[in-house]
C-alpha cells in the first residue's frame, strides 16, 4: 500500500478544510500501516475511527456548502455517503474474512484513488462558494 501525501495542489483554499483533509491524509496512512503490521483488531479500529472521521469531515463540508447555497449540494453528499458506506463494507469485510489482498488492493483503490480525486476534483469546486461567502 502506498502511502498519500499531502500536496499544497490539494489544497481547497478553505483552511478549516484543508486542515480537516491533512487529517484524513494522517489517519489513512496509519490505516495503511495497521494493515500492512497485519493486526486486524487494530485496522478495525482505525476503520472505526476513520469513520466517525469522514462524517465528522463530511458534516462539516456539507454544512458550509449548506450555507453558501453551494448548488452541486445534492450530488456532492451522495459522494460522502457511497464514501461512507464503502468504508463500513470494507470493515465489515475484515471482521468476516480478516485481511488480504483483495482487501489491500480495495483499501488503496478507495483510500487514495478516490479520496485524492475527491479533494481534487469535487471538493474544488465548492472552494470559491466559501470563500465569496466569508467576504
Amino acid at each position: 500500500m502506498h502511502a498519500i501525501v499531502w500536496k499544497d495542489e490539494y489544497s481547497v483554499g478553505v483552511k478549516v478544510i484543508d486542515d480537516q483533509h491533512k487529517e484524513l491524509f494522517r489517519r489513512v496512512n496509519k490505516l495503511f500501516d495497521d494493515v500492512s503490521r497485519g493486526n486486524v483488531t487494530t485496522v478495525l479500529e482505525t476503520l472505526d475511527f476513520l469513520n466517525s472521521y469522514v462524517i465528522y469531515h463530511f458534516s462539516a463540508e456539507e454544512q458550509l456548502m449548506a450555507k453558501a447555497n453551494y448548488p452541486e449540494l445534492e450530488s456532492h453528499k451522495n459522494e460522502h455517503e457511497w464514501f461512507k458506506s464503502e468504508i463500513l463494507s470494507i470493515r465489515e469485510q475484515v471482521e468476516k474474512n480478516g485481511l488480504g489482498v483483495s482487501l489491500t488492493l480495495r483499501l488503496n483503490k478507495l483510500l487514495v484513488s478516490w479520496l485524492i480525486n475527491h479533494v481534487t476534483k469535487t471538493d474544488v469546486k465548492f472552494a470559491p462558494y466559501l470563500k465569496e461567502e466569508a467576504v
